[in-house]
């Protein structure tokens, strides 16, 4: 905003061939996730194989406590991945100059009174669709004009 405040704004956008956009993917923990799942196996496999005696022996305490170290490891890695997946911002950077196309996702505010219904008894919601749908039209409409008064850019 001009004043330096901030929004927050939910929106979706897409190429014009409505394809995914392509760009530098930032905030994804991959590299966390892969150490943090690779320590994890290792500390696990290792707790499991370290200190075991041969296979004839009787199980014993010592063994139940390795299983429970092992046990414990492995639900901590997943504890942790499952923390850098909820924690993870996605930030896809493109390019300057490349034409998207941005629609806006609002909800209503739960103390603004619902609207009037159309004049057939169409329900608000509905209505709230149709004048979406005359917006993205408008909206492809004016895209279009650009695109023919420009195809240089092409």
């Amino acid at each position: 905003m001009p004043d330096g405040s901030s929004v927050p704004v939910e929106a979706a956008a897409t190429g014009l061939d409505l394809r995914p956009l392509e760009g530098k993917v930032e905030g994804k923990n991959t590299g966390k996730n892969v150490l943090v799942r690779s320590l994890s196996g290792i500390g696990q496999a290792g707790s499991l194989f370290l200190g075991q005696g041969s296979l004839n022996q009787p199980l014993s305490e010592s063994d139940l406590m390795r299983e429970r170290v092992a046990g414990n490891i492995g639900e901590t890695g997943d504890e942790e991945v499952s923390r850098l997946a909820v924690n993870q911002q996605i930030v896809v950077t493109i390019p300057a100059g490349i034409p998207i196309y941005v629609v806006l996702q609002q909800t209503p505010k739960p103390n603004q009174a619902p609207t009037a219904s159309g004049s057939r008894g169409v329900p608000a919601a509905s209505m709230a669709n149709v004048d979406q749908l005359r917006q993205l039209l408008q909206l492809q409409q004016e895209l279009n004009q650009s695109t023919a008064s420009n195809p240089s850019t092409q």
